[in-house]
């Protein structure tokens, strides 16, 4: 029991270890090992792992391992979207935006947009094309004031936001009542009647 005890001790160890490694890299000096982030301080996963591994070569990561700090870890410091990670805060690195801690949106988001989009986005979902995230309104009417801009007559789409999160979706609140998100997949979408 002794040893077992010892054991947890070193692997919880070297998870912090690791963890606050890549933290560190996402956080203030990711040139360090050759990678550049986005606005938002995302990077993509494969090319943050290669590198991480060539520069770290004694503690080599993975995604199962990165999702093990994360569920593992009583702070939230990192997220993975859509095949990017990023630290959630702390940045020193100039020019990256903050976003809040991702939290669990209400049951149903909804999204503004017109006919020809529609037609797109029921096979497509929701893509965050020229933006760097898909915004979802919060109410039906911030939803049709958005899609209006385009359409006089917008499509409304209900987003199933709590199942999507519950799926994996990672969804950001912001003091606007707009909530951020990488991509919506169709099976998460109703045209509202």
């Amino acid at each position: 029991m002794n040893q077992l005890s010892k054991e947890g001790v070193t692997v919880n160890y070297k998870l912090t270890k690791i963890s606050k490694r890549i933290s560190y890299i996402l956080r203030h000096h990711p040139e360090q090992i050759g990678i550049h982030l986005d606005t938002y301080g995302r990077v993509d996963l494969k090319l943050f792992i290669t590198k991480f591994n060539h520069y770290y070569r004694r503690s080599p990561i993975s995604v199962p391992l990165i999702v093990k700090i994360m569920k593992n870890s009583d702070k939230k410091r990192l997220a993975i979207d859509n095949g990017t990670i990023r630290a959630l805060y702390g940045h020193s690195v100039p020019g990256i935006k903050p976003l809040s801690s991702p939290t669990t949106p209400p049951k149903i988001l909804f999204h503004g947009t017109t006919h020809h989009a529609a037609r797109l986005i029921q096979t497509e979902g929701i893509k965050k094309m020229d933006r760097d995230f898909v915004h979802l309104s919060s109410t039906t009417s911030m939803a049709h004031q958005v899609g209006a801009r385009r359409d006089p007559h917008p499509v409304i789409f209900n987003v199933h936001a709590r199942q999507a999160s519950k799926d994996g979706l990672t969804f950001y609140p912001t003091a606007s009542g707009i909530w951020l998100v990488d991509y919506v997949p169709p099976k998460y979408l109703t045209i509202r009647k």
